[in-house]
C-alpha cells in the first residue's frame, strides 16, 4: 500500500495543513478552469487525476501543494493521451516564463463552454438508481477487508481490519469509477455509513467514548 493511502494517525509527517484559501496562488484557479473544462468535455474524469497524482513518489507527494499534484497529474495525462508531447510542453513552459507578459492563445468555443456549464449543474453524479440487495442493514457489526488499493482507493488505511457498526445503508447504488484499475468499487453496489470506536482504531489514545464515522462501499465489508 502506498503511504499516501494511508494518513490517519501516522507521525512524523510534519504539521497538518490548515490553509482556508482555496487558491493560494492565481494559477491554481486556471488550474482549476482547465480541468473543468476536460471534466465537462469528457476528456478525463476524477480518477483520472486522482490516480496519477497518488502515483508520485510518496516522497514528492508529501511535499507539494495540493494543486502542484494536480498540474503534475494533469500533465502526465495530457502526455499519455498525445494531446502535447513533453518536448512541446517544456517549450511552451520556457517560453512563457521568459515572456510572461505574451499573448495567450485564442479561447472561446460555444460548444465547449455550453459542455462546461452542463457539468456545473450536473457534475460527476455517483449515484444510480438500481435495484439491489444490501447484504447488510443498521446494526449489523462489520469487518473492514483489507483490499488492494491498486491504483486508487477509497478506503482509508486506518480502517483496515477494523470491526465497526453499519449505522445507515443509502438508498440506491454507488460506484466510483469504471475506467481506471480501483479496488473492487467499479460496479454500482450499496453504501454504509459505518461508525467505529476511536479507541479500537488507535489504541495509544485515550479513550473518551469518541467515535468515527466513515462512508464504505459494500465491497469492503465482511460480516463479523
Amino acid at each position: 500500500m502506498k503511504i499516501q493511502h494511508y494518513l490517519g494517525g501516522i507521525e512524523n509527517l510534519g504539521p497538518v495543513n490548515v490553509e482556508k484559501r482555496v487558491f493560494v496562488e492565481p494559477w491554481e484557479a486556471q488550474l482549476f478552469a482547465v480541468h473543468t473544462t476536460m471534466m465537462g468535455t469528457g476528456i478525463w474524469a476524477w480518477p483520472d487525476l486522482r490516480v496519477l497524482a497518488e502515483s508520485m513518489n510518496p516522497l514528492d507527494y508529501f511535499k507539494y501543494r495540493y494543486y502542484i499534484k494536480w498540474l503534475g497529474g494533469m500533465c502526465k495525462f495530457l502526455i499519455s493521451k498525445n494531446y502535447i508531447s513533453e518536448k512541446e510542453l517544456e517549450a511552451k513552459t520556457k517560453y512563457y516564463l521568459e515572456h510572461p507578459d505574451a499573448a495567450q492563445p485564442n479561447a472561446g468555443d460555444n460548444d465547449v463552454t455550453a459542455k462546461v456549464i452542463d457539468y456545473f449543474y450536473t457534475g460527476a453524479n455517483p449515484y444510480r438508481d438500481v435495484a439491489v440487495d444490501p447484504l447488510f442493514k443498521a446494526g449489523d457489526t462489520v469487518r473492514v477487508k483489507d483490499m488492494p488499493p491498486a491504483a486508487h482507493t477509497r478506503l482509508p488505511g486506518y480502517l483496515r481490519n477494523r470491526i465497526g457498526v453499519v449505522e445507515t445503508v443509502y438508498k440506491g447504488a454507488y460506484l466510483y469509477a469504471d475506467n481506471v484499475p480501483t479496488d473492487g468499487i467499479c460496479t454500482a453496489q450499496p453504501v454504509y455509513l459505518v461508525k467505529f470506536k476511536t479507541r479500537d482504531l488507535w489504541d495509544d489514545i485515550p479513550d473518551k467514548g469518541d467515535v468515527l464515522y466513515n462512508d464504505c462501499f459494500e465491497a469492503y465489508l465482511e460480516a463479523a
